[in-house]
């Protein structure tokens, strides 16, 4: 799993330092995938879009840390999943595209402001999910959790965790009794 972006997103000039152009961000994301490292394992690659965040926490969490002005938006952060998922698209990757998958449970409708953007009232489901309006909550890691298995599922079959036998012995099976490690 290639789960890179959330970060880079940061607004040009913000006080990170984590900015990285769109463009550069796209090309980082090829040359990770293309790196002779990884096609010489034939490695099955999940492309994982940056999730969308919420306005209303982060500026919460940043005033609380004495940070003003504004580092992240929603609208911008999404330019950033639909750029993984075009590369996972231009390459042929398999993309977990977290990114709709919380804007669907936050009731994101095309066209309408984004859940998460201050342009809209606050959304209880992002603010359920995201700790500081960028970072998982539990509940967040369960819906990549459970959408990877789901995924995993659908594309490979072969590599659910329930078609997958032990790759060493079950202890159960282990010859003998278990010594004593003292005298």
């Amino acid at each position: 799993m290639i789960f890179f972006g959330a970060n880079d997103a940061c607004l040009p000039g913000s006080d990170t330092g984590q900015h990285v152009p769109l463009e550069t961000y796209k090309q980082n994301l090829r040359e990770i995938v293309l790196h002779q490292s990884v096609t010489t394992h034939r490695s099955r690659i999940i492309l994982v879009t940056p999730p969308p965040i919420d306005e209303y926490s982060l500026e919460a969490s940043d005033a609380a840390k004495g940070v003003l002005g504004t580092r992240r938006t929603a609208e911008h952060t999404m330019l950033y999943a639909e750029a993984c998922k075009k590369v996972g698209q231009d390459l042929g990757l398999v993309v977990l595209d977290l990114w709709s998958i919380f804007m669907e449970a936050a009731g994101y409708e095309p066209g309408k402001p984004l859940p998460g953007s201050k342009r809209t009232e606050k959304n209880a489901v992002l603010h359920r999910l995201l700790s500081d309006g960028l970072h998982f909550n539990p509940d967040a890691y369960r819906v990549l959790f459970q959408s990877t298995l789901d995924l995993i599922k659908h594309e490979w079959p072969d590599q659910y965790p329930s078609q997958l036998g032990f790759v060493h012995p079950w202890w159960q099976a282990a010859p003998g009794k278990l010594h004593s490690l003292g005298p």
